[in-house]
Formats: structure tokens, C-alpha cells, sequence
């Protein structure tokens, strides 16, 4: 269903001396927001609002967390 999502177009970083931020930006993210929290949009524009089920989009398992903690450290003692 979100197959595009997927692409490296629809996807934004942001820096700064505080740190990285990775998401979706403009109607993209809004799309990506509603369904990954499950909350209430429109189904189309004037159409009726609806309360999406949450569908998770993105999200680390523990491995994924495990995987960027140590090159994270790696990287820092290296």
C-alpha cells in the first residue's frame, strides 16, 4: 500500500549542532502520520473524516536499535 513511501524522494533530513532528524515532509508526511499513529483525516478533499487504523510504517526492532548503538560506539571510540 505504501510502496512509494519507500523511495528515496519522499524522504527528508534535516541537521544541525543538536543533531540529525530523518522523515517525510509536506502532504507525504501527513499521509505517513495519520496511518502510523491511527488518527482521523479526511478520505479525500470535502470527503467524509475517517479514524484510520494505526498501521506502522516505520519502526526499529530491538536488533535494528542493537545494529545503530554499536556503530554508533564504533564510531565514536574509532
Amino acid at each position: 500500500m505504501f510502496a512509494k513511501l519507500r523511495q528515496a524522494r519522499y524522504l527528508r533530513a534535516e541537521s544541525d549542532a543538536a543533531g540529525l532528524v530523518i522523515g517525510f515532509a509536506g502532504r507525504v508526511a501527513r499521509v505517513a502520520r495519520v496511518h502510523q499513529y491511527g488518527e482521523t483525516d479526511r478520505v479525500a478533499k470535502g470527503g467524509p473524516m475517517y479514524k484510520y487504523p494505526a498501521r506502522v510504517l516505520l519502526a526499529f526492532t530491538s536488533e535494528d536499535r542493537a545494529k545503530i548503538r554499536n556503530m554508533l560506539l564504533a564510531h565514536l571510540v574509532g
